[in-house]
Parts: C-alpha cells; sequence; structure tokens
C-alpha cells in the first residue's frame, strides 16, 4: 500500500495537467492507496476551495467528494485511523525533522500524516507538496513519483 497525501489525492477526483498520471499510478500499483482519517477533512476542503476559486465548475465539490466517499466505501481507498499511536509518532518524528541538515520544517498537518503513513508500515508517500516529500525521505519512504530534473 503506498499513502497518498492530499496533494496528490485530489488529482483523481479534479481534473488537473497531471491527474493522468497520478491515475495511472493507481493502475499501475494494483494496491489500494492509504490515507488518513485526517484526509476526509482535508479532501472536503480541498474540493470546496477548488470550486470558490473557479478551478472546478460551480456545484462539483459536492458531487466530486460523493464519488470519494463512494470509493472508500467500495474499499478502494484504505483508511488509517487516526488515534494516540500517529500522534505519538508525530511527536517522535517532529523533532528529527527540525534538527536534521537541511531542516525539514513539516508543518503539523503534514507531520501528522507522516505519522500515519509510517504507523501503517508503508513503504511508498505519494506527494506533490515539497515539505512532506522531504519529511517522508528522510523516513526512508519511497517518495512518488520520482521527480526528473
Amino acid at each position: 500500500m503506498a499513502f497518498w497525501d492530499i496533494s496528490a489525492l485530489v488529482k483523481l477526483y479534479v481534473r488537473e495537467r497531471d491527474s493522468d498520471r497520478f491515475r495511472e499510478m493507481v493502475r499501475a500499483s494494483g494496491g489500494v492507496p492509504g490515507i488518513s482519517q485526517l484526509t476526509l477533512s482535508e479532501i472536503h476542503r480541498a474540493l470546496w476551495a477548488k470550486e470558490f476559486v473557479r478551478t472546478i465548475p460551480e456545484n462539483r465539490a459536492e458531487s466530486n467528494y460523493r464519488k470519494f466517499r463512494n470509493d472508500i466505501e467500495a474499499r478502494s481507498i484504505e483508511i488509517i485511523p487516526f488515534a494516540g499511536d500517529v500522534q505519538d509518532k508525530f511527536d517522535r518524528i517532529l523533532p528529527m525533522c527540525y534538527c536534521t541538515t537541511p531542516v525539514v520544517p513539516i508543518r503539523a498537518l503534514d507531520g501528522l500524516l507522516l505519522a500515519s503513513a509510517l504507523i501503517a508500515r508503508t513503504q511508498e508517500l505519494v506527494s506533490t507538496d515539497s515539505r512532506l516529500r522531504a519529511a517522508g525521505a528522510l523516513f526512508g519512504l519511497r517518495v512518488l513519483p520520482v521527480q526528473t530534473e
């Protein structure tokens, strides 16, 4: 199972320039993406924000969110529960991010998502967020998509 951050997951529900690449990643993996329980709220907010700034058509936030929830009910996405073990892991990884050189200035939510991925013992992190990608690499996760420079 690969752990999917909201920055990548939303591309499965909203047409963006690189959405096809992320949809192909899901198909090619043959597995079920894993997400944090926190992502349920995070994707709902992200969809409404996209509708508000008109990057998705009017009245699409809720229908896209329903599709996401249907995928969860169909077990096409695995939810990693937010519990005390995630907070404990976060408390351990946060100082490591800020004490490394160069510093990985991870935000609280991203740290909780990373903690969820580590609790789930995933080997891969799918994200386009540069801070979360750096933190994932720091903790030995294979970060996807692979950046070509």
